[in-house]
């Protein structure tokens, strides 16, 4: 079902303790710290050990190795939650009222099970970046160096990628099923605590509203609607980018067909369905995936007055992962929190005391751990500092500048920059976004209204939704795709924050309006729910990834992480090599660019032994490709073939020792 290199019941029994560590430091917390409510306590406290473990663990992966890092991270949630237990003994532990909230832990499972087997049918979105990053990180590298460069640091958001190389290094998971139940996992406890949210802002429509925060997303398909003749009219000012342009030649052409991308599934997805900025939470598989907003709705449980110094503790814990998963989030929530708080301040004089004492420890904390612990923020302050003081940093990678957007647009994946200001692209724009741009309103109301009675929380999260809409707008970045993130975040929120005023329209609402805004929430959800429902047909069919075959994984099988440590790998693919061996390779100077020399090692791999290369990793495909006189190189006595791991061709697939030829 889910491959490991090697089945080690130790290991894996060592894996289940190490779980079991911090889901009681993190279940503790939530009843002595954090004091969640009845009913609350059990998957919230999951959630919390969950996201502070992958926290602690990538700051002590700063100083000791990684493996001792997992566990130190276990032993301290646990203990910290021990130590509050004893202090607090006697308040009895409520853990006869929580079993009845078994059926909550059942659905997490059942949940991470059934989204683990979609993920194994799917290797979408830039799985060469993440696969051989996590790979690297399991060898020890955290924070991860750039894959294709090792002297290179790396701007990347990659809390959820801690787990995924504890699977790998501790569980001996492939780093492809690793990656598959990290972001299985993350779905699975978005829904559980998008339903306990539900529950307080929507009681009567819990699972309904659930629903709609991990399945919404925006309404490209409402333009079928549109006649062939105003499509084409669109088509004027609205053209198609990235796999938008391998879709179709034009618009009306895409949207009446499948979406062509990699590491689709047998059944492919329609294009008219799929967004190229409100993507369904089920569908956010690239970067950290799920991870920032299980987090968000976990803090939005959090009691608006934290009750003792664990509490602000493990809150700041909570708002330094954002800073590893979701940068753009965290530095707009920071800043919302901050402008939040002091606004309290100036209409409160008399909450002084308990805003200094509760949000100064938290966002002075979050600030620290965020520029320290690694990840894109640190890199870009480590290159800012070096540049203010002169110095020559290390040259680190996929950190891109900004630069002043006019006029206002935003980006979709699929379309391009779309201006407000052009009516065609507007009206594509719209469509993109889709009714939950009208969620803007009563989503802002609440955030008011929760500053007003200082909930502050919920106040930063109306005010960074804003910001994460009108930066975008304004301003576009070096790779302009990856800002669409913003905007995706802010409809997002507002679907998180605009619960209440739904709940109050199903009750109180004219029969009309109550039509209209349940009509606007069936639209918001079909497009997740027909890409769900393909992803259901991935099941049936597991693939480990695009660039990864059953060669490939018995070759990782064989040799991950036992080649000399510092030996380089040379392959046609070069993220293909660093994730089947775990040892980077000196390939590209960023994500998309390769090296000058690169094409010369490919058409001569005899010749990457004086670049430091030790092996080659050998495929028919590429020996094919290669001049005859550099084959014949490749015969010399000075390469030695090491064992292979399956019967094949003998160029089929091959792993060249060729260190002895320098």
């Amino acid at each position: 079902m889910f491959e490991m290199r090697s089945f080690d019941p130790a290991a894996l029994a060592a894996f289940g303790v190490l779980s079991l560590l911090w889901a009681a430091g993190g279940y503790l917390l939530a009843v002595y710290a954090l004091r969640l409510r009845r009913g609350e306590r059990v998957v919230g406290g999951l959630a919390l050990g969950f996201v502070l473990f992958l926290t602690l663990a990538n700051l002590l992966s700063n100083v000791i190795p990684t493996a001792a890092a997992y566990w130190a991270a276990a032993l301290i949630l646990a203990a910290w939650g021990g130590l509050l237990a004893w202090l607090k003994r006697a308040q009895p532990l409520p853990w006869r009222e929580d079993l009845r909230d078994w059926p909550q832990v059942a659905a997490l499972l059942a949940l991470t099970l059934v989204f683990g087997l979609v993920e194994r049918g799917l290797a979408l979105f830039d799985e060469y970046l993440h696969l051989p990053m996590i790979s690297l990180m399991a060898t020890g590298d955290i924070p991860p160096h750039f894959y294709l460069n090792p002297g290179m640091p790396f701007a990347y958001h990659y809390g959820l990628q801690v787990w995924s190389a504890c699977l790998v290094e501790l569980a001996n998971f492939y780093p492809w099923t690793a990656f598959d139940l990290s972001r299985a996992l993350a779905i699975a406890f978005t829904l559980n605590l998008g339903w306990l949210w539900a529950r307080r802002a929507w009681p009567k429509k819990a699972a309904w509203a659930s629903l709609l925060l991990t399945f919404g997303g925006g309404a490209r398909w409402l333009l079928l609607f549109l006649p062939v003749s105003v499509l084409v009219w669109l088509e004027g000012g609205v053209g198609l980018l990235n796999t938008g342009a391998d879709t179709g030649s034009a618009l009306h052409i895409a949207l009446a067909g499948p979406w062509i991308i990699e590491g689709g599934g047998a059944m492919p997805f329609p294009f008219a369905f799929h967004n190229g900025i409100f993507v369904p939470v089920i569908s956010v598989l690239g970067s950290t995936g799920a991870m920032p907003f299980m987090t968000v709705l976990l803090m939005l449980l959090i009691p608006w007055r934290l009750p003792n110094l664990s509490a602000r503790l493990a809150l700041a814990g909570l708002m330094a992962s954002l800073a590893l998963s979701a940068e753009h989030l965290f530095a707009l929530l920071w800043g919302s929190l901050f402008l939040a708080a002091a606004g309290g301040l100036l209409a409160e004089p008399r909450q002084r005391k308990a805003l200094l004492a509760d949000w100064l420890p938290v966002l002075g904390l979050s600030a620290l751990l965020g520029v320290v612990q690694g990840g894109y923020i640190t890199e870009v302050v480590r290159g800012v500092l070096a540049s203010l003081s002169g110095a020559a940093a290390a040259g680190g990678n996929n950190a891109y500048g900004f630069s002043l957007r006019w006029p206002p647009a935003l980006y979709s994946a699929h379309l391009g920059v779309l201006s407000i200001l052009d009516i065609r692209q507007l009206t594509a724009l719209l469509a993109e976004l889709g009714p939950a741009l009208l969620l803007g309103v009563p989503a802002s109301l609440f955030a008011w209204r929760s500053f007003k009675r200082g909930w502050w929380f919920s106040a930063g999260l109306g005010l960074a939704a804003l910001f994460n809409l009108l930066f975008p707008l304004f301003i576009a970045y070096g790779v302009d795709r990856s800002i669409t993130r913003m905007p995706g975040t802010t409809l997002w929120l507002w679907l998180c924050l605009a619960l209440p005023w739904l709940a109050a329209v199903e009750t109180r609402g004219q029969v009309i309006f109550r039509g209209l805004v349940r009509a606007g929430e069936i639209i918001i959800l079909a497009g997740g729910v027909v890409i769900f429902a393909i992803q259901m047909t991935c099941m049936a069919n597991p693939q480990n990834s695009y660039f990864i075959d059953s060669h490939d994984t018995a070759y990782s099988s064989l040799y991950w992480n036992n080649l000399p440590k510092e030996g380089m790998v040379l392959d046609r693919i070069a993220w293909r090599s660093v994730t089947v061996f775990g040892r980077p390779q000196k390939a590209h100077s960023s994500i998309y660019t390769a090296l000058p020399e690169w094409d010369a090692l490919l058409n001569d791999p005899i010749s990457a032994a004086s670049q430091g290369y030790d092996y080659v990793y050998m495929n028919k495909v590429w020996w094919d490709d290669i001049p005859e006189k550099n084959r014949a190189r490749l015969e010399a006595p000075c390469v030695k073939q090491l064992p292979s791991p399956v019967m094949t061709d003998r160029h089929e697939h091959r792993l060249l020792d060729i260190s002895g030829c320098r």
